[in-house]
């Protein structure tokens, strides 16, 4: 990659991400004062207790976002994982407008029984419990992996369980209900699926390009 590439790749990167962190934060506290917000708990999700320490694994979801900024050395394939994302942002900020829903299952956090717990603290402050359907959190996470895995098929054993982890963490650290994690992976599963459809497509054809050259070439034999 050349270095008006990286240039460029750098700059798409921060555009992007400004696009995201802006618009999410507004839409948010625009939704408090909301009168139609939802609550999407399912019976048994009061009883989930708060596992402070997965808070670790619920800030993966930013060290994913880098590691495909860094890792992506084609500028094309790259600007292919930003439309993605731009898509999938987009899908979850009209939901977000036109579905808001509510997180209010947080507890009481003590920031003062360790750091865990002051960081779960932090981010209860600084996030408001609004956003949640779907989990941007995990359908990020997930895209990366689907995209990654064209990119370079080895680092979806990475990326993966990554996303895994992300998407157990949202639930025990408080943050979102369970219908928010399946609803954030059949985002990604969907913006992954639409984005590549022309290639799939393509390929589709040429396969069968390639079977018909193959069948005349042998009647031509006979």
């Amino acid at each position: 990659m050349t270095t008006r590439d990286r240039l460029l790749k750098t700059k798409e990167f921060l555009v992007i991400q400004a696009y995201y962190v802006g618009v999410y934060f507004i839409i948010a506290e625009l939704t408090r004062f909301r009168t139609d917000i939802h609550h999407l708990a399912l019976p048994f999700e009061k009883n989930i207790p708060l596992l402070p320490a997965l808070i670790f694994a619920y800030f993966m979801n930013f060290c994913v976002l880098a590691f495909a900024y860094i890792f992506v050395e084609d500028l094309a394939f790259f600007r292919k994982m930003v439309k993605a994302f731009f898509i999938g942002t987009t899908i979850h900020f009209i939901i977000f407008l036109a579905f808001p829903v509510e997180y209010n299952l947080r507890p009481v956090v003590n920031p003062d029984q360790g750091w865990a717990y002051f960081l779960v603290y932090f981010y209860y402050w600084m996030d408001p419990p609004y956003n949640c359907f779907p989990s941007m959190h995990v359908s990020n996470c997930f895209l990366v992996a689907f995209l990654m895995h064209r990119y370079r098929s080895w680092l979806s054993w990475i990326l993966h369980p990554i996303a895994i982890s992300v998407a157990v963490s949202v639930v025990l650290v408080k943050q979102h209900y369970v219908v928010d994690v399946v609803a954030g992976f059949l985002v990604a599963w969907g913006v992954n699926a639409w984005v590549f459809r022309k290639e799939t497509v393509g390929l589709a054809i040429s396969e069968n390009d390639s079977l018909k050259a193959e069948r005349l070439s042998g009647l031509i034999q006979e």
